[in-house]
């Protein structure tokens, strides 16, 4: 008595071996979404038996999340498209699910679909934990931002009142007292103004990170001219010059394309050796698709060992003594040029005199918001 061919054995005879053979996985689905022939390396990836998956409705072992985008490749291919690309979680015989990514093609003569999967589990598992990790670690730093935020916020007001004693005190009371008492009133001032100036950078750090930035056109010669503008007493009184060339207009925000320069002049006219008067040059070169910004200056230089350390927030290359300030203005640049896409570095040679190169990528029109 004859037996009745499998399934997969007519089709065995229809595809030949090497369709069986392959360590692809292979299959074939009619266009009423029926399995009618699946080869031995997919069936050993899902753990089933050739009864199980052949004649069933493909769509049935396809994870209830996939089933509508499945359903919209298949359309595709029923529509006249030669080959679908798409992924699905397709469920195993333990009733665990892997991700297959499927290469599909039309065979409207037979009225089936010759299928071709890769199991990207693995891959797509990993993709899932990075986008998770990167959620959680923008979420982290949003909230560390706005915990700096309000920290130095609120560390404001009371330093506020003890700086009003503090300098209440010194006018009432320097030069009545022994020496002894004039020299720690002048501790307690000095102390307070160097917080109040840690704070109130702390405070601008922490905001460029949590204010929405909106992108609109910013002329950065008018931005430079201002900064400079601010500057005048220092400049006057140090006898610095400070030379502008011709500056592009830019889509950013005014308020920290602002700051960075004010933070990169004031630098520059800072750490200049004494009775040397600054010399300080602003330019702009245009790049392909980018604008590269320089702030040149003939003044102390910085190190080749510390070319990446003075980007680190209060990592000062000299004492207070010296040179004034907080150790976090390089950081804040930094900070915002990244915000909008460019990168920041200090020039090579830079041993005699810094020059600190940044860039803005160059837009047609304004961006979405940048948060």
């Amino acid at each position: 008595m004859a037996t009745v061919p499998t399934p997969l054995e007519r089709g065995r005879t229809a595809t030949g071996d090497s369709f069986y053979d392959s360590l692809e996985m292979l299959c074939i689905v009619q266009f009423d979404g029926r399995v009618t022939e699946a080869n031995a390396s997919l069936l050993d990836t899902l753990g089933c038996a050739e009864s199980e998956l052949v004649g069933s409705v493909s769509l049935d072992h396809i994870h209830p999340e996939d089933q509508q985008d499945t359903l919209s490749r298949a359309a595709e291919l029923l529509t006249g498209a030669n080959v679908a690309l798409y992924e699905n979680r397709y469920r195993c015989h333990d009733g665990s699910y892997r991700w297959l990514a499927w290469s599909a093609r039309s065979e409207p003569g037979e009225a089936q679909v010759h299928c071709a999967a890769r199991d990207v589990t693995e891959s797509r598992t990993h993709r899932d934990l990075v986008d998770k990790l990167l959620i959680e670690l923008e979420r982290s730093n949003t909230d560390l931002a706005q915990f700096a935020y309000v920290a130095s916020h609120d560390l404001s007001e009371p330093l506020r009142m003890v700086s009003s004693y503090v300098q209440l005190l010194a006018g009432r009371y320097t030069g009545q007292l022994d020496d002894d008492a004039d020299e720690f009133i002048g501790y307690v001032v000095d102390g307070v103004t160097r917080m109040k100036a840690l704070i109130d950078d702390l405070l601008a750090y922490s905001r460029s990170g949590v204010d929405v930035v909106v992108r609109r056109r910013v002329d950065c010669g008018v931005l430079v001219d201002s900064a400079v503008a601010d500057l005048k007493l220092v400049i006057g009184d140090s006898g610095a010059t400070i030379e502008v060339g011709d500056l592009p207009i830019v889509y950013g925000d005014p308020g920290q394309l602002s700051q960075l320069f004010q933070n990169l002049l004031s630098n520059a006219l800072k750490f200049v050796a004494a009775d040397v008067p600054a010399r300080v040059r602003v330019n702009a070169e245009r790049w392909p698709d980018a604008w590269c910004f320089s702030v040149a200056d003939n003044g102390i230089g910085i190190a080749e060992a510390h070319r990446e350390r003075v980007f680190l927030m209060f990592k000062r290359l000299h004492g207070r003594s010296q040179y004034p300030g907080t150790g976090i203005g390089l950081a804040l640049c930094q900070k915002i040029v990244t915000r909008f896409g460019g990168k920041i570095w200090l020039a090579e040679g830079s041993e005699q005199g810094c020059e600190f190169l940044f860039t803005i990528p160059d837009l047609a029109a304004p961006s979405e918001l940048v948060t």
